[in-house]
Parts: structure tokens; sequence; C-alpha cells
């Protein structure tokens, strides 16, 4: 996805922060791998300060995101040591862990002379580190950034019609009907591929229920389920014309241009809706989590900073993870590029980076109920296969939404 950065000036008191480096630091040069883009033209700034600040080299491999994974894993499998510090995505780092491809860092995280200042290790978010907790339980990356689904609504559009931000269900429904019947309607990221089914897993959390039951078992036929497609069968018959077929980003643009009453896209593109140079709608949005049938819920799309197991580098490179990781090193990251959410508990309420992301108090009610898309080895082929059986049933509204469940799971439960 693309994300809107900007540049980073790092104040002394967040360089102070920092954890000492003895002089042999000088020589070294940590090899940092992340998807390119204007997040991490955002973060080589920061990058720059660090090595001024303690002597330390850093080469970034910023590339596409659609080559990253291969890349890292040819490196850590053939262990060439090239690099220090990989980005790493919750999707990844199952296999990632179970292939002991990463560095455990339970005897870092408690180091103060690796932590650095004010480190506060309790301050992170549980469900984060639980996340990175590896399938033994041992942490093995810092969680780091996380973005969500949520419902983005124009403020004028809805006091025009004397209509409220919906919350539930049944007033999504109620209101996108409204404007549907007006010519518009919801702009939903219902294209076949991830962003549908990460609209479902939002959609199942709220409604108090799983792609599994409580025994770990594929559990797609259970009534709740089969509500919570049939919810977005019908949801779909109030679309604005077209978006059954987009994505996040054809999504945000709708509502970047004020072409649409409200619409459903990730927080991670939000900065282009509150910029003016951007938007003709910056500062008459509100945000909201996506309604629910019982809760308030949110997907943890999340990275982490992970070191390799061959890094020849292993503790200068956790001493950079632990400042970017820090509260000042997250906080200033978030002034940079205001839809960068970090795990930190207390940045959560932190009223300057909510002046410049309205958008942090419905993302932070929505992630206190936030879930994962499966993270099991065959979780790629079940979330093809729900993708491809929710295309069909968005864009008929007379499709079996039972038998549609049935077959995906007939065909995928023998692989769990």
């Amino acid at each position: 996805m693309r994300r809107v950065g900007y540049g980073i000036v790092v104040s002394l008191a967040v360089l102070a922060s920092l954890p000492s480096s003895p002089s042999w630091a000088q020589d070294v040069t940590l090899t940092v791998s992340r998807w390119a883009g204007p997040q991490a033209d955002a973060q080589m700034a920061l990058f720059d300060q660090y090595s001024k600040a303690t002597g330390v080299k850093i080469r970034l491999d910023a590339i596409d995101y659609g080559q990253l994974k291969q890349k890292q894993t040819l490196n850590m499998s053939a262990r060439t040591g090239e690099y220090d510090l990989i980005y790493v995505p919750e999707a990844w780092y199952g296999e990632y862990s179970q292939a002991n491809y990463l560095e455990p860092l339970s005897g870092y995280v408690t180091n103060a002379a690796l932590v650095g200042k004010d480190w506060d290790y309790a301050d992170f978010s549980k469900a984060a580190l639980n996340i990175y907790s590896g399938h033994d339980g041992t942490l093995k990356a810092l969680p780091y950034f996380a973005q969500t689904p949520l419902l983005v609504y124009n403020k004028k559009m809805l006091d025009e019609a004397g209509l409220q931000p919906p919350r539930t269900w049944d007033e999504l429904l109620a209101v996108a009907k409204h404007f549907k019947e007006q010519g518009s309607g919801i702009a939903l990221p219902f294209r076949q591929g991830s962003a549908i089914t990460n609209i479902m897993a939002v959609l199942l959390a709220g409604n108090e229920t799983d792609f599994f039951n409580s025994d770990g078992k594929l559990d797609l036929t259970n009534q709740a389920v089969v509500d919570t497609v049939a919810f977005m069968q019908v949801l779909s018959t109030y679309s604005l014309n077209g978006s059954n077929g987009w994505h996040w980003d054809e999504v945000n643009k709708v509502l970047q241009f004020g072409q649409a009453p409200l619409g459903i896209t990730a927080s991670g593109l939000f900065t282009a809706l509150e910029d003016p140079q951007q938007s003709n709608v910056a500062g008459q949005l509100g945000y909201a989590p996506i309604p629910y049938a019982k809760k308030a819920a949110g997907l943890l799309q999340t990275w982490a900073w992970a070191i390799p197991a061959d890094s020849k580098n292993k503790e200068e490179a956790f001493k950079l993870a632990a400042w970017l990781d820090s509260k000042e090193g997250l906080t200033e990251m978030s002034k940079g590029d205001s839809s960068f959410i970090g795990f930190r508990r207390s940045l959560a309420s932190d009223a300057t980076l909510a002046q410049n992301a309205p958008w942090l108090g419905a993302a932070n009610e929505a992630l206190a109920n936030g879930v994962t898309l499966p993270l099991k080895p065959a979780a790629p082929e079940l979330l093809s296969a729900l993708a491809t059986g929710l295309s069909a049933i968005v864009t008929d509204p007379n499709a079996d939404v039972k038998a549609m469940l049935e077959g995906v799971q007939d065909t995928e439960a023998p692989k769990f």
C-alpha cells in the first residue's frame, strides 16, 4: 500500500535517549531490509540522525514489497549474514520463527545497556508482543507499526442528510441504503483479494466469532459466520457503483475527492485524506471502527523489527531497533508520517499526535479488540479460497452464502 511520508527532524532530546555505543561501533555497518516507499524514505532520515549520534553506519536495502519476502528468505536460509535488521509482518513471522531464521530477543529487551533510557518494556501492547512471540513463546521481533481498516465518513454529507455516523450493522445498512437511493452509496474494497478477507475478519470479530472454533478447527459453517457473510452481501447492494471491484486505494481516492459519503479503507492511507494539498475534504471527515454486530473490533496488520540469526552485529542491530521503538523514536516517526501507528500504550492518547491524526481514537478503539488473519501454514490457501467465494457473493445478491462457505469448508478443513 502507498503511505505518504514527510521529512523528519530529530530533536536533541530524542538523540539523548540513544543507548551508548563503544568506540568500535564506528566501524560497524548495519544493513536493514524493508519495503520501499515514502515511509522508508522518512525512516532514512531517522537512520541518518542515528548514524551521526552513534557512529554506526546504516545501509537501507529498501525494495518493492512484492520481492521483499523472497529476498529476505533467500538470504536467511543461506545464512549469508547480509542483513542485520529486517522488517517483517505477522503473516511471515511464523514461517521465519519456525525455520529458526530469527534471533530470540528475551535477553535483549531487559538489558539496560542495550535499550537506552526510558525504555519501559511494559508500555508495549501485550497483544502485539504475543503476535511476535513465535510458535514456542519466545519473543523474536519488536512490534513497530500497525494499521487497521476503519470506516471513514464525510461529516458534512451525513449532517446534511440528518444522519448519525453508524456504529452497528443495522445503522450502517440504513445509512448506506439512504445514500444509495440518492445516487451514491458506500465505497467498499470488495475486489477479489486481501482487502475483502480483511473486512471479513473484522466483521467476524465484531460478531464475536472466528474462522476457527475453540478447538482450532476450521468452522466456516457456524451460524455466526454465515450471518456475517450474509451481512456483507446485503451491504454490497448499497455500494457506490463499481466499488465492489475496488481495493483500498480506490476507496481512499473517492473519499479524498469528496465523491463518496462513506467508505471502508485502511488507516495507512489516511494521511492523504487530511492533507489539504491532496484532499478536497481535509478536516471534513470522521473516523470510526467498522460497524459491528456485538462489539467494535479491528485487524492487527502489523510489522516488526527482527534480527536475523546469522547477523554479525546483533547487539548493535538491537540497539537500533530499540531506539526506533522507543517512545521518542515512535513519536518522531508519527510526526513525520501521521498515518504511522506504533504499539506503545502511552502514545495512544497523545494529544499532539491526535491533532495530526484524527483517526487515532477510532484506531485505538478498534485495536483494543484487534485480531489477526489466520497465521497457520495453510492460511494463504484458505484466504484465497474465501476471497474467491466472497467476490461471487458480493457481486450476486442471490448467491447462496451458506453453500459457498460449505464449499470452502469442505475443501480447506483437511489442511488444518
